[in-house]
């Protein structure tokens, strides 16, 4: 029954996400090329506390290429992965923290990036600490050679809840300003200190808006 609970909680997610999103102004600012056609799929990194409106900006933009998302083996992931399902993501149990214990999840993300699509990420999750990149997602571009494009997003109006990240619910009627950054690739050989300076600068990308 647990099971079933929280299936249905993912759908009602869903539901959410697709009605206040269609009340949203939505400003995207693409300094990246998402636009451009032809492009193959991109390693996206949100934080935790933004990643309400992305499953609905990929639908209603990026429909054309299939989406992943890394989502923790908690039950908060199961529901976060069955509120994706309904837009069309696939999901990779695992850690963006903890990336010997959320191997399988990043071995499976890396086909997903080589079949060319969109993967989705919370660098700072799954249980924080708030705004500080995790190792999983530098790994997973190393290993498979993807693009990680910063993706900022920026509400007008929001409800922030008392949880380790400060969760942001936009308002209804408010405007969203979503950033797409300049792509960064990570080569698939770092010594420590280039591997660092590669997860700072995406961190220090992201930080603009926290």
């Amino acid at each position: 029954m647990a099971k079933i609970r929280i299936k249905n909680l993912g759908r009602i997610v869903s539901w959410l996400i697709r009605g206040v999103g269609a009340t949203l102004r939505f400003e995207v600012e693409d300094r990246a090329g998402a636009f451009d056609t032809g492009r193959k799929g991109w390693i996206w990194a949100f934080w935790h506390n933004r990643m309400f409106v992305i499953p609905y900006v990929h639908e209603q933009w990026f429909a054309h290429i299939p989406g992943a998302i890394l989502s923790s083996p908690s039950g908060d992931g199961q529901i976060i992965a069955d509120a994706c399902a309904q837009f069309g993501f696939e999901a990779a149990r695992g850690s963006s923290s903890k990336p010997q214990k959320g191997l399988g999840a990043l071995i499976m993300l890396a086909e997903k990036v080589g079949e060319g699509r969109d993967v989705g990420i919370t660098p700072d999750g799954p249980r924080g600490p708030i705004y500080q990149i995790q190792p999983g997602i530098i790994k997973l571009a190393q290993l498979t050679g993807g693009t990680i494009v910063p993706v900022r997003v920026l509400y007008s109006r929001a409800l922030r809840f008392r949880t380790w990240d400060q969760f942001l619910l936009p308002l209804p009627f408010s405007t969203v300003r979503v950033i797409f950054e300049p792509p960064m690739t990570v080569p698939r050989r770092l010594g420590e200190e280039e591997f660092e300076a590669c997860r700072a600068s995406l961190e220090q990308t992201l930080r603009k808006d926290a």
